[in-house]
């Protein structure tokens, strides 16, 4: 089967369906936020806890599984390029996220960003939650029903004795994805994430 190429813009979202056996890459130099439904019932969904349990470990790459509320395998990540680790504590942005911490989230945060040399810009209007609620909601996801996602390229640096987290300085290079495939007739949300502004576009390509 050919493969075809999408695009998901800064800020948005979009949702593909990814049969059994195909495999999903995501590349970007950006957070993508994943999320992954039984496409024959999208009431069996991701669930960062039990991915996490039944590996015993919080990071998922080569080798590793997504796993569904019902502890059924999703997908397996047959290849990772990206140097750091994938985050699956922090969870999704959205419009509240933005509007009731912000102030706290630079707050605890903004010591990376401005190492990157980034500031603080305007809050964006939307965030991952709305993104991904809008692309799933053709196949009757409801907004609340968007689990907790797998945040591809976003590393955060956590404290094993307090649990505080923080940004890595380790960012995503041109070129740099991860390769999924389904082990189930799945449908895959994905989200390009806004990072307070400093997001940038997606690249998808399924095979």
């Amino acid at each position: 089967m050919a493969a075809v190429e999408h695009v998901i813009q800064k800020n948005t979202g979009r949702a593909f369906v990814v049969k059994k056996g195909q495999i999903l890459r995501v590349m970007g130099e950006s957070t993508a936020d994943f999320v992954v439904f039984n496409l024959r019932n999208v009431r069996e969904r991701f669930d960062q806890a039990r991915t996490k349990v039944a590996q015993g470990k919080i990071y998922v790459t080569t080798g590793d599984v997504l796993i569904s509320k019902y502890n059924n395998v999703m997908m397996t990540v047959t290849k990772d390029t990206y140097p750091g680790t994938h985050d699956m504590e922090k969870g999704m942005c959205s419009t509240s996220f933005y509007r009731k911490w912000g102030d706290k989230i630079f707050e605890i945060y903004g010591a990376t960003w401005r190492k990157l040399g980034r500031k603080r810009g305007a809050a964006p209007k939307h965030g991952c939650w709305e993104n991904l609620a809008k692309a799933l909601k053709p196949w009757k996801v409801r907004k609340e029903d968007v689990p907790s996602p797998l945040n591809v390229f976003q590393t955060m640096v956590i404290n094993a004795k307090t649990g505080t987290m923080r940004y890595a300085m380790i960012r995503p290079k041109p070129g740099t994805h991860m390769d999924l495939r389904a082990e189930m007739d799945c449908l895959v949300g994905i989200s390009a994430c806004p990072e307070g502004g400093r997001g940038k576009d997606l690249k998808v390509v399924i095979w």
